[in-house]
């Protein structure tokens, strides 16, 4: 079964600063406010009981990394791992040009547009369920200290906002198979490429891979700083 991904996002500018919701809960998402994160997972997991999800709800944060674009790490156990990738992201986006680029992507549904940090062995279909299905989800995966690579997901009849080069869909790059992960992805695909969400990986709640794809987990030069 699928899991059903929550995000804490941290916004400065509110009163009640953390706002929890899911990612894949239709068209108007779930979501609570909270003075505190430990507040806001409460408050995300009384619901999720209610609905019988919370022994496959996976938590992430959020935090605003300025010009809409708000960088997502997981809360699991690699969470030190993911504390790096952020690191070098954060150089890297000191760069205002990618910024820049990045900030004209079509917004989620909660606004703004988000940044899964990765870490190897991330597999596409635990990437897959944290996009909402409207607008782009950025996938970013630290290659050294002062390197990364990234691509943005959007759907198919929204690529057409952005200037990005067009990869294809995840089946046109040939990532239909079961254990697919951001390494796979990032042999598939230069850097800053753009790729589309077709209806195969669109349907469902959450999002899942293209058929033949089991579930699984949790500029060619590239982006540098």
């Amino acid at each position: 079964m699928a899991a059903r991904h929550v995000v804490y996002r941290c916004e400065l500018d509110h009163q009640v600063r953390w706002r929890g919701y899911a990612t894949s809960d239709g068209e108007i998402p779930v979501h609570v406010r909270a003075p505190s994160l430990g507040q806001a997972q409460q408050l995300m997991a009384a619901i999720a009981v209610g609905d019988g999800q919370r022994s496959r709800q996976v938590e992430h944060t959020e935090h605003a990394a300025g010009d809409g674009l708000w960088v997502r790490e997981a809360l699991d156990e690699r969470v030190l791992e993911r504390e790096h990738a952020t690191r070098v992201l954060m150089e890297v986006l000191s760069d205002q040009r990618l910024r820049a680029r990045l900030a004209t992507l079509p917004p989620c549904l909660v606004g703004g547009v988000p940044v899964v940090v990765c870490v190897p062995g991330d597999t596409l279909e635990w990437v897959l369920g944290q996009h909402d299905r409207h607008g782009a989800l950025v996938v970013a995966a630290a290659l050294t200290n002062h390197h990364v690579w990234w691509n943005a997901l959007v759907p198919a009849d929204r690529a057409a906002e952005t200037d990005l080069c067009v990869a294809g869909s995840l089946a046109d790059l040939g990532l239909t198979e079961p254990e697919a992960t951001i390494e796979d992805w990032m042999t598939a695909t230069d850097c800053g490429s753009l790729v589309q969400l077709t209806p195969h990986t669109m349907t469902g709640q959450p999002p899942s891979l293209p058929p033949g794809v089991a579930a699984g987990q949790g500029d060619s030069p590239h982006a540098r700083a």
